[in-house]
């Protein structure tokens, strides 16, 4: 008798054993598919993603009105484990190229800077990463069409784009005024990739008092659809005209151009930079106009991210 109800009594803690460890197990099953849903349900603008460096993704919405339309659209910033709320840092707005968009830009460059950053190639600094598709209704196989959304975005949106970032993050703009922001130019930058490229010349062109710092790769300038002034030379002439009319000397500005040494953009660049200090020595000297090309490089991301790392030690300097 007394087997006999060791026996039962050892099969029913068994029992309780086992459904204790079933409990414990759908519990954490049932939290963690919870959070995963909750995850992907929350639209993209509203994600902080975070990297093990502790630096974090954060998106920032705005709206703009294009062609008679208002488009509601987002910028991607890049906040190292360095910054803090109230401390001014630099910033960078780094714009992509043909059929991308600044969350894809964001999300494949975070670990790159953290990687940068901790070995002492690139400083701490805010990196925005915003778009300039209207919506993704816009993109095309045609990269030529995305054009007039460059010049758009350099001549009118960016100022929308910095004054919502620089409201929710501490740069050398102590307001959103288009007098701080000039205070504040030595302290911002703009560059971009292909079309990004593109942008950046157009940057240059319109918005010098607002930028100090400019990296356009593998794309040079199509200002000349706008101007109606299409030579090599004309073009170099718009190029310096706002850095002219702001009365900025050699020591006001750098732009940090690169390439791939295969890539085919490459051919259309070589022309312009040597235009530049050519024709407007008085202003564009080999210091502020550093022209670098990357070994055996192509027009792919690769490049992008290797001529990016490249220039980053020439910001902020």
């Amino acid at each position: 008798m007394r087997k006999t109800i060791l026996r039962v009594g050892a099969a029913i803690a068994a029992v309780l054993i086992v459904a204790v460890v079933v409990w414990l197990v759908y519990i954490r099953l049932n939290s963690s598919g919870t959070s995963s849903a909750t995850t992907r349900s929350q639209p993209t603008s509203q994600i902080t993603r975070s990297s093990q460096q502790g630096s974090q993704l954060q998106t920032v919405d705005y709206n703009i009105e294009y062609d008679g339309k208002t488009y509601d659209k987002n910028v991607v910033v890049y906040v190292p484990d360095a910054y803090k709320q109230g401390t001014p840092m630099n910033i960078l707005y780094l714009m992509h190229g043909s059929t991308g968009s600044g969350e894809q830009t964001a999300q494949a460059m975070q670990p790159l800077f953290d990687q940068w950053i901790a070995q002492g190639q690139m400083e701490p600094m805010l990196v925005a990463f915003p778009t300039y598709y209207p919506d993704r209704s816009f993109v095309v196989s045609n990269y030529s069409a995305d054009y007039p959304l460059n010049h758009f975005f350099a001549t009118t949106e960016v100022q929308t784009v910095m004054q919502k970032v620089e409201s929710q993050f501490t740069t050398y703009a102590s307001e959103t005024t288009d007098q701080s922001f000039e205070d504040s130019r030595m302290h911002r930058a703009f560059g971009g990739y292909s079309m990004g490229g593109i942008t950046t010349w157009d940057v240059l062109v319109d918005q010098s008092q607002y930028f100090g710092y400019y990296m356009p790769m593998a794309g040079d300038s199509w200002i000349g659809q706008t101007t109606g002034n299409s030579s090599t030379n004309e073009v170099a002439d718009t190029l310096v005209s706002g850095l002219e009319k702001n009365g900025y000397t050699p020591n006001d500005f750098k732009i940090i151009a690169m390439v791939g040494e295969n890539d085919g953009t490459k051919s259309s660049m070589i022309p312009q930079i040597n235009a530049l200090r050519r024709e407007h020595s008085n202003v564009i000297n080999d210091n502020n106009l550093i022209y670098w090309e990357n070994d055996n490089g192509g027009h792919s991301q690769e490049s992008f991210e290797i001529e990016t790392e490249h220039g980053m030690q020439y910001l902020f300097k």
